[in-house]
């Protein structure tokens, strides 16, 4: 069954004002003060797809255009030998990482995936040709160098010379995720 994206327009929070979702958007367009953004989706009710792979079985409520190969999201399940050790009948542990065992398959093993999956689907097909450019020195760069990798998203990834060693990958990254070391400690600001 094909993708079929929820419809939703972008609200902003400061004066109600609404608009489509170029991809791209942080803030709202010829905004006269600073605002938060939020979607508006026309489907009121969420539905939990168990077809869609891990976090967009909930697309309805996610402001996507597509749907990634790979995707993940955090897993919950009832403790079992931690709630008998604490005196609780119904604790409920929710992981973020890699633990098949258990259905949790974060192959970067930080939660920070959720973020590169929900962000780079808001990509539409007319904006794969663009790089999307991300600055981090750990698990948010992980996360974006994983996805888009898995996904042929372009990507510049600049990270700090010094956390260079943070970046490790269960498998070669794709050609589309090109790497920027900066000098640790340099201020380009001068």
């Amino acid at each position: 069954m094909a993708f079929i994206p929820t419809k939703y327009q972008i609200k902003c929070v400061a004066d109600g004002r609404m608009c489509d979702d170029s991809g791209w958007m942080l803030d709202f367009p010829n905004s006269v003060k600073p605002s938060l953004i939020r979607p508006i989706y026309a489907k009121k009710q969420l539905e939990v797809k168990e077809s869609n792979g891990g976090l967009y079985r909930f697309a309805d409520w996610l402001p996507i255009k597509n749907v990634l190969k790979e995707a993940s999201c955090p897993v919950t399940y009832k403790s079992k030998n931690l709630a008998n050790r604490l005196g609780l009948n119904n604790l409920y542990i929710t992981f973020n990482g890699y633990y098949p065992q258990i259905g949790a398959t974060m192959r970067t093993c930080s939660f920070k995936e959720t973020e590169a999956y929900s962000v780079c689907a808001r990509l539409g097909v007319e904006q794969r040709d663009k790089a999307m450019v991300v600055s981090s020195a750990g698990n948010t760069a992980r996360a974006f160098a994983q996805v888009c990798s898995d996904n042929n998203i372009k990507l510049l990834l600049t990270v700090p010379e010094d956390n260079i060693d943070a970046l490790w990958f269960d498998k070669p990254l794709n050609s589309c995720v090109k790497l920027l070391c900066t000098e640790s400690g340099s201020d380009y600001f001068d």
